[in-house]
């Protein structure tokens, strides 16, 4: 069974922003990003002139963290413990890390995030909400549209949000301004019907969601576009029956599942390998339009899995590998058409010849013990 699919992936966040490390520090942006240059700090004494508290505790005017090496952190103006106005982070380096503008009291911040050499990494807005975090400020959480670039500056991923959680469409872009994935979350859990397109925009996948598992229709194709695997997901696990192509287009198998479990296989053109429990081969056959063609191979149930070590001739280094051994072939022949055709070897458990069959398009003719 082919399953191309998996649970949300993390394709791209190499080049995408983790913006949940930029919650520690959320509060508001300018329009165009500086790094820092020239005194960005209020004037007066640390822990007097500034960093100063309110009657009631809150944090009131203008505040400023120093990374180790005495570069500016950030700097921001609070009210009566809200931020307001315009919050910078930076580096250590001193490069701009990001430009916060707070609103509505406070209780909305649009962010913009930058890499280290300065281009947009992510934005969107934030909200604040009810819950605190452990040093009892409330926690922001992303609202609305988010949108991720790479370094050229160019959009690579769009998602939506709700009270913090994905929801909406998603949509992933390459290198060449096409979509390469789509689809929606509903309170953070991927519904609906996700699609993903080749770099050329050929469709490659299309899976069914219902609250973050496989539901309804899959189907995963060939980069031609021509059908790969076709069938039912219900309530995340296979129902009904999948079926397999090979690449012109040709039924290659079908299986039928119930509630996951596999009730029948069906070959129906291209080689089969049938194997016993533990992998060693049972029966190999080539199958076209349902019916066995040409040559054919069955094996006796004994032998045995074994590692052996092996020296590579090239760098004379060792391995080991596994390799079947005493395993015998049971029998041998050919099809045409799905009948017995020619003469078919029967040979016993210790490999000896002991019965040769000769069949003409199915029929028995000739039998010779040894």
């Amino acid at each position: 069974m082919i399953h191309p699919f998996s649970q949300p992936s993390t394709m791209l966040r190499d080049l995408l922003i983790t913006v949940g490390f930029f919650l520690l520090f959320c509060a508001t942006s300018l329009a165009q990003p500086t790094s820092q240059s020239g005194p960005q700090w209020p004037e007066g004494e640390a822990g007097v002139d500034y960093n100063l508290l309110d009657s009631d505790g809150k944090k009131q005017g203008v505040w400023i963290r120093v990374w180790p090496n005495g570069s500016l952190y950030y700097s921001g103006s609070f009210q009566a413990g809200v931020p307001e106005g315009v919050f910078l982070h930076y580096y250590e380096s001193g490069e701009i890390m990001s430009e916060i503008i707070n609103t509505d009291n406070g209780n909305k911040s649009q962010a913009k995030h930058f890499r280290e050499d300065g281009s947009l990494q992510a934005e969107g807005i934030y909200v604040r909400t009810k819950k605190l975090n452990a040093d009892f400020e409330p926690i922001r959480q992303k609202l609305g549209a988010w949108k991720f670039y790479d370094k050229t500056g160019q959009l690579r991923l769009m998602e939506n949000y709700s009270n913090g959680k994905l929801h909406g469409a998603t949509q992933t872009t390459g290198t060449n301004g096409l979509i390469i994935e789509s689809g929606s979350y509903s309170n953070g859990e991927r519904d609906g019907v996700w699609k993903t397109f080749s770099e050329t925009g050929s469709l490659l996948s299309e899976i069914g969601y219902s609250e973050g598992l496989f539901d309804g229709l899959c189907r995963a194709n060939y980069p031609t576009g021509m059908p790969r695997s076709i069938g039912m997901y219900k309530g995340g696990v296979e129902n009904g029956f999948w079926k397999t192509f090979l690449e012109n287009g040709k039924v290659e198998t079908t299986r039928q599942f119930e509630d996951g479990q596999l009730i029948q296989e069906i070959p129906e053109n291209g080689h089969v390998l049938l194997l016993f429990p533990d992998e060693r081969p049972k029966e190999e056959f080539t199958v076209e339009d349902t019916l066995k063609e040409g040559a054919f191979t069955e094996w006796h149930d004994n032998g045995e899995w074994t590692m052996v070590e092996e020296v590579d001739e090239l760098s004379g280094d060792t391995y080991v590998r596994r390799v079947i051994k005493g395993q015998q072939i049971r029998k041998e022949g050919e099809y045409k058409d799905g009948l017995l055709d020619g003469e078919v070897f029967h040979f016993d458990m210790n490999g000896r010849l002991h019965k040769t069959e000769r069949f003409e398009a199915g029929v028995l003719v000739e039998t010779d013990e040894q």
